[in-house]
């Protein structure tokens, strides 16, 4: 189905807004982004500890989405967006991602374009909305990626490594799929490192869906009541088919 009108509008004049962004200036007087973290193909730095310790996914991970609108800072929010994108799952998957300990932000950015291609497929609309956010996710820096590693990573002695490692994958199980917390221990030792217990971690938030906690704020609340206002004004009805 397409988006109401009022997203598709916003949606519209954010292109265009950045259209007008790259042809306002001449080519000489465009700012360098280039060596920049989170820019273009400058990666982010991961999150460190100090000596003698690692970074670690925390034992009482909460993974929290915020909608696709908040995907690419304010630009991204200019572009609407009410948690009714045909996509937005793969945008919860990306949070999710952003806050994995030793996920990289390339790994989380491509994650998403590889899952909103496929839940699009030949859906024109739904690709428009899912490249233009795909398109901020370049010029959004690293700001919502440290924010993210810093909530999801915390510092343990390299002694107490597995351990730890092992105490994640436990509460993630005791919450999400108790059945399996037995299994907590040898997988631990098979994410011997930190890229293996982040892909560890972003298989399991993929398979448990419900472990990622959707908060809507008043913004998008007020988008989803402005759209859903439009509707009834354009179709002169009063009922709602969820009531």
């Amino acid at each position: 189905s397409k988006p109401p009108p009022a997203t598709s509008m916003m949606r519209s004049l954010a292109a265009i807004a950045l259209c007008l962004l790259g042809t306002a200036f001449a080519e000489e007087d465009m700012p360098d982004f280039s060596n920049m973290p989170g820019f273009g193909d400058k990666p982010c730095p991961n999150f460190r500890c100090s000596l003698g310790y690692t970074p670690v996914q925390k034992s009482r991970s909460k993974f929290v989405s915020k909608g696709c609108s908040k995907m690419g800072g304010g630009m991204m929010m200019m572009a609407g967006g009410d948690g009714d994108e045909k996509y937005a799952a793969c945008c919860d998957q990306w949070h999710a991602c952003y806050q994995t300990c030793g996920a990289s932000k390339k790994s989380c950015d491509d994650g998403f374009k590889t899952c909103s291609e496929r839940i699009c497929g030949g859906d024109a609309d739904c690709k428009k909305g899912a490249d233009m956010n795909s398109m901020m996710l370049g010029m959004g820096g690293c700001g919502l990626y440290d924010q993210g590693q810093y909530a999801g990573c915390e510092c343990a002695k390299k002694s107490n490594v597995e351990e730890k490692r092992a105490a994640a994958i436990r509460g993630f199980y005791n919450k999400w799929s108790p059945e399996n917390v037995d299994k907590a221990d040898a997988l631990a030792k098979k994410a011997d490192s930190n890229g293996k217990m982040a892909a560890l971690f972003r298989k399991l938030v993929t398979k448990y869906p419900k472990s990622i906690r959707i908060e809507v704020d008043d913004e998008m609340k007020m988008n989803k009541a402005k759209e859903e206002k439009g509707d009834d004004d354009s179709d002169g009805s009063d009922e709602h088919d969820e009531f």
